[in-house]
């Protein structure tokens, strides 16, 4: 059921606000609208369209962008349950409830995440804290980070995605894990390192996902031109086009 929540006079100028989009702090808003009162809520693009843009133009697709955006400025944090995303949203605390219904699996922040096991201030000036990694992802061996996955680092040329954050964020955006070929990721690490831009490896993940999902969207809208006529095929005595009527 939704509920009314309050807004500090602080969130519109902090740094993580301001870093996003118009639409994604007013997706961020309504989450908060239909979140539980332990600030947690499915991960379901689609849901979340219908409940917070019902009359606009905004595809699940897009809701999804955003939602990734806002992760990716550690203002929202993703978990999993019995197999299920879930999203949670970080500096809960803010919320004073007197008697709060919980309807959703409880989040619990992975091992040495101290950005999320203490939620953050929103007006806090770090922008490089980032919300907690799907349980499952860190600490079972099935990636191996070259930097710490909290702390920011510089874009290098012989960077690699760690294959279980990449294979998590990749499911959740629908996109298939083979897609993410060395051929692929290139574009992408040469664009960014040559900006000097320092992010988490988890940043850089989420990052790289909504790069090569914008390639295939705009690969897909790719029209190919008709085939060209041969030579072979085109006969000079051909009298079709008097039957159409031209200069009658």
């Amino acid at each position: 059921m939704a509920r009314i929540r309050s807004i500090k006079p602080e969130f519109w100028t902090s740094e993580q606000v301001m870093e996003c989009s118009p639409i994604a702090r007013l997706l961020f808003i309504g989450i908060w609208n239909f979140c539980d009162d332990a600030g947690n809520h499915p991960l379901s693009p689609k849901t979340l369209k219908a409940l917070v843009f019902p009359g606009d133009d905004i595809t699940s697709t897009q809701v999804s962008d955003l939602i990734a955006d806002l992760e990716s400025k550690g203002l929202i944090s993703i978990y999993s349950h019995s197999a299920k995303l879930y999203l949670h949203v970080n500096g809960w605390h803010h919320q004073k409830i007197d008697k709060p219904t919980i309807k959703h699996p409880a989040y619990v922040a992975s091992v040495g995440d101290t950005s999320s096991s203490t939620p953050r201030q929103l007006d806090d000036d770090s922008s490089s804290a980032i919300g907690g990694i799907p349980p499952g992802v860190e600490g079972e061996g099935n990636g191996s980070y070259t930097h710490s996955p909290h702390v920011p680092f510089a874009m290098s040329l012989d960077w690699v995605p760690d294959s279980a954050l990449l294979g998590a964020y990749a499911m959740r955006a629908g996109l298939s894990a083979a897609i993410f070929t060395q051929e692929a990721i290139s574009g992408f690490v040469l664009h960014h390192e040559a900006k000097g831009l320092a992010q988490t490896e988890k940043q850089w993940v989420a990052s790289l996902v909504g790069w090569v999902k914008r390639d295939v969207a705009k690969a897909a809208r790719v029209v190919p031109f008709p085939p060209r006529q041969s030579l072979q095929d085109f006969d000079d005595d051909a009298t079709d086009w008097n039957d159409q009527g031209v200069g009658q």
